[in-house]
């Protein structure tokens, strides 16, 4: 049983990614899924400051083609400074 990693590609992938919290998560009366717009906008390089001193990209994770798990590399090259 392996698991593929996709790079985020578009807005399908996207929202994808952005879903799968809340899919995860349903049911569980402990859980405040946050906000899509602040969700989308933090993704955004354009409205995000951080942007322009990091390096990010998205992945989905699918095991027998179903969506298992999500992943954001980060690289903060002023931290790293």
């Amino acid at each position: 049983m392996s698991v593929e990693i996709k790079k985020v590609n578009g807005k399908r992938d996207l929202h994808k990614f952005l879903q799968f919290r809340r899919d995860l998560f349903k049911g569980n009366p402990y859980y405040v899924p946050a906000l899509l717009f602040d969700e989308l906008n933090t993704l955004d390089p354009k409205l995000n400051p951080a942007a322009s001193f990091c390096d990010s990209e998205l992945f989905l994770a699918y095991r027998d083609g179903k969506l298992v798990g999500k992943i954001a590399a980060i690289i903060n090259h002023k931290a790293n400074e």
